[in-house]
């Protein structure tokens, strides 16, 4: 007959085979195969949604041993994200790699520069999303109102930059943040008291920060460029950008002939008055600030050295010199 101590004895043997055995199978991999799956988990999905999924993809045995072993070990935490997982992991390991948020996280650097063609291929290239998807939303009217952007496309509002991605945030609200940077720049007071003075918009800032972005090789120069594209502005002087037409056109950079500067498209300064359609890249900060602060200079020309910098003149004679000098007798050197 039992004694009180053995039935007390033999019960803690029982609640610690029950507790022990959850425990052991939840540190079972579901397979010895290396199966490898990419489970993406928004924000806002429940537990048990979670659970069930991992079922689904044949990650886990059993969706309330899921459940069990995250509640008891991590109080039920998900962190939101991308995972790879494989049926080589335990649901023990699933559920800690989930609750410490060990997500899949995509890089994507912006050059100061990159126009729309660049941008795509920079997210196609990092995995966010294939280059013909991207063209898709950044044209996209319904978004662009959305982000209240003044033209056709998000040309010029996608801030250079790194930033991190990871794939429960919506490829739209990542875009979205993005822009947030281009316009939190003109939410400063200076800058702001700066395009009131000049009597431009954050969309006229932009586009012509982008001209001097193409056409600066070096930083010291932009509030020079800067200043000779007010001079010419404030004169009632087309702005005869080269990068303009070529972004008009498609063009990749090279030496324009006449007939690519008597193209009419939206962007060709040389036939245009004033500013072009929309922006022709994605400028820096610096370029943006170089349109606010022209350097004081009356010049209204510049010509390329060939060698990065400029050379700039107030006057057509000076300046024919120039390009005589530079860029006509650059073909005849050896």
């Amino acid at each position: 007959m039992l004694t009180k101590r053995d039935k007390r004895i033999i019960a803690a043997a029982v609640a610690l085979l029950l507790v022990s055995q959850p425990v052991i199978f939840a540190s079972i991999p579901r397979d010895t195969k290396r199966n490898v799956k990419s489970v993406v988990i928004k924000r806002g999905t429940h537990l048990k949604e979670v659970a069930n999924l991992l079922e689904e993809e044949g990650l886990i045995r059993s969706e309330w041993l899921f459940l069990a072993c995250s509640y008891v070990m991590h109080k039920g935490k998900i962190i939101a994200g991308e995972y790879e997982l494989s049926t080589q992991m335990s649901i023990a390991q699933i559920a800690a790699k989930m609750a410490a948020g060990q997500r899949k996280i995509y890089t994507l650097t912006l050059v100061e520069g990159y126009n729309l063609n660049g941008v795509g291929e920079a997210m196609e290239k990092a995995g966010i999303m294939k280059k013909d998807a991207f063209f898709r939303l950044a044209t996209d009217t319904a978004f662009l109102n959305k982000l209240t952007i003044p033209g056709d496309s998000l040309e010029g509002y996608l801030a250079p930059d790194t930033y991190f991605y990871s794939k429960e945030t919506d490829v739209d609200a990542f875009l979205e943040r993005i822009v947030r940077r281009t316009f939190v720049f003109f939410e400063r007071e200076d800058v702001r008291a700066r395009m009131a003075e000049f009597r431009m918009t954050p969309g006229d800032v932009v586009i012509l920060a982008s001209m001097i972005e193409k056409e600066a090789k070096i930083e010291p120069e932009k509030p020079m460029i800067s200043a000779v594209f007010h001079n010419r502005l404030r004169e009632g002087m087309s702005l005869d950008s080269d990068p303009t037409v070529m972004y008009g056109i498609g063009m990749t950079p090279k030496a324009l002939t006449r007939a690519d500067l008597e193209k009419p498209t939206a962007y060709n300064t040389y036939r245009l008055r004033g500013l072009p359609k929309g922006p022709i890249c994605n400028p820096s900060t610096s370029s943006l600030m170089a349109v606010l602060y022209p350097a004081p200079t009356d010049a209204l020309y510049f010509v390329s050295r060939n060698d990065g910098t400029h050379v700039f003149s107030r006057q057509i004679s000076q300046h024919n010199q120039f390009v005589t000098m530079y860029q006509k007798n650059k073909k005849k050197k050896p």
